[in-house]
């Protein structure tokens, strides 16, 4: 590219997108003035710009992804292999349990749905494509924390603000690592009413080609209709099994 095509305000605007994407976020403007090098005057102008494209938002002092930048994500995500891997396996799941599936990916401290393929019945959780979870209440976070790197997984952790969502919801980062512990030795991760009273679900991690979980998937049900603890057990090799399969075709390969 050619000196004089080359923008150099919309790298900067990146280069300020970039860092607030990271698991660090928020920012105060100092500390990206800091990361970036740009004067105080500068940051702030773009920043001020990114926030009235939605693409940016402010909290009191502080700066994080806003909006309109899920949206764009969201419209790249249609096009990712792993959606179209998925999408597949997620609707004969869907056919063969007769209960919602979702699928999501590891966002900083939160879960963010990127497909749902929902069940025929009337009553379905209010969660929609582009809503976000945090990882320690949701059984696909649980499942990806536990199979990523332990540097990360308490980069993460250290990042958390646990808060109740119902009696039974995970209250602190010790209660959080005693239960990764027992998910990666049974390589599954249960939801019993953490999130929603009445709501569970069971998990399985998506494992790219790094060898490390990005994504999972799950099947989601309510205690309404099947009360019985059993349906962990019986949902549980439907959602891992589905999982390994996406999981080969995102590349990994499973060594002996």
């Amino acid at each position: 590219m050619k000196e004089r095509d080359y923008i150099q305000s919309i790298e900067k605007c990146f280069t300020l997108l970039g860092h607030l994407s990271s698991p660090d976020a928020p920012f105060r403007l100092e500390d990206l003035t800091q990361k970036t090098g740009y004067n105080k005057t500068t940051c702030f102008r773009f920043l001020k710009t990114m926030r009235q494209l939605g693409l940016v938002e402010q909290n009191r002092k502080t700066y994080h992804l806003g909006p309109a930048i899920v949206s764009l994500g969201l419209k790249a995500l249609k096009g990712l292999n792993l959606r179209q891997a998925a999408l597949p396996l997620m609707k004969s799941l869907r056919d063969e349990t007769g209960e919602t599936v979702n699928l999501s990916l590891l966002s900083g401290t939160e879960i963010i749905f990127i497909e749902r393929v929902m069940s025929d019945y009337l009553v379905n959780t209010n969660i929609n494509v582009g809503d976000r979870l945090p990882v320690y209440c949701a059984s696909m976070g649980k499942v990806i924390l536990a199979f990523i790197s332990e540097s990360n997984v308490e980069k993460i952790i250290s990042q958390l603000e646990f808060k109740a969502r119902t009696g039974r919801t995970l209250a602190s980062a010790a209660a959080l690592r005693r239960e990764l512990a027992e998910i990666r030795s049974r390589g599954y991760a249960f939801n019993d009413e953490e999130l929603e009273k009445g709501l569970r679900a069971v998990a399985a991690p998506i494992i790219g080609y790094t060898g490390e979980a990005f994504a999972a998937l799950n099947i989601a049900w309510t205690t309404a209709r099947r009360p019985s603890r059993r349906t962990f057990t019986d949902f549980s090799a439907k959602a891992v099994a589905a999982a390994e399969k996406i999981s080969t075709a995102m590349g990994y390969i499973r060594h002996p």
